[in-house]
């Protein structure tokens, strides 16, 4: 199905994204944080959020007067969104000290107590985010801040110590393609979005691997989507059938979230 958002726009901001370290942590993680390979749809969102200055709640589903919630900004209604692996995958395991904050302490700067938990963390992680939105101020206002490099907030990949830096790619029209067979696809595929028994032509000298991630999430942070994400580990490009493939004029075909 053709992405509603881009029946009425025809062109994408792109931008890379990159750090030292990222952590997106996985929904069905317990003690020990595991990570995604890539960034959840929400956490890109978030991410853009960030770059713009939306602020965040001022509680659970409360925020200030005028301000519209990033999920809003950024729904699958209003935006469109790729994700393309930029860097190989590597994870590495850290330890981390936190707070004990079960113990009763007279404040928050009182607390002694340190619980040490093993982070699996992204080494080197870098990201091309492809983006489209149906709201023409947003869009361009998201494009001065990236070409100035003047972020509002500090971007970050999942937590707030791994600053990101940005680099503005471009902007680029957009042509959805009508081949119906398998084409060469470069950001991360969601399942969702293909057809046929074998929407995925693999090559078995590749690396893929595949999550079930969050795509939409409302401002009292529920989940109302999941989907399964396909990624070749290494951001060699995946032979896809969609009719959702739109073509770029110089990075190649991209499939939304």
């Amino acid at each position: 199905m053709e992405n509603s958002t881009l029946m009425h726009s025809k062109k994408v901001l792109i931008f890379d994204i990159e750090s030292e370290y990222g952590h997106f942590r996985k929904f069905n993680t317990t003690t020990s944080p595991l990570t995604y390979s890539i960034p959840t749809r929400s956490a890109v969102a978030g991410l853009l959020g960030a770059i713009l200055g939306i602020e965040r709640e001022l509680s659970m589903g409360k925020m200030k007067a005028g301000i519209t919630p990033v999920c809003e900004v950024f729904s699958k209604q209003s935006a469109s969104i790729a994700v393309q692996l930029l860097n190989p995958v590597k994870k590495v395991n850290i330890g981390f000290n936190l707070l004990d904050t079960e113990k009763t302490a007279s404040s928050f700067f009182n607390v002694k107590q340190r619980t040490q938990i093993e982070f699996e963390l992204l080494k080197n992680p870098s990201y091309r985010i492809f983006i489209a939105l149906e709201d023409e101020a947003v869009f361009e206002s998201l494009a001065e801040k990236l070409k100035a490099n003047q972020n509002h907030f500090s971007p970050y990949l999942g937590l707030s110590q791994f600053t990101a830096k940005t680099t503005f790619k471009g902007i680029e029209k957009i042509v959805l393609s009508k081949n119906t067979d398998y084409q060469e696809v470069v950001t991360a595929i969601n399942l969702s979005n293909t057809f046929s028994e074998k929407p995925i032509d693999f090559n078995y000298t590749f690396k893929y691997t595949s999550d079930t991630m969050p795509i939409e999430m409302n401002i009292l942070r529920i989940v109302s989507e999941y989907s399964e994400i396909i990624i070749e580990t290494n951001g060699k490009t995946i032979n896809v059938k969609s009719n959702s493939i739109y073509q770029t004029e110089t990075f190649g075909n991209i499939l939304f979230l």
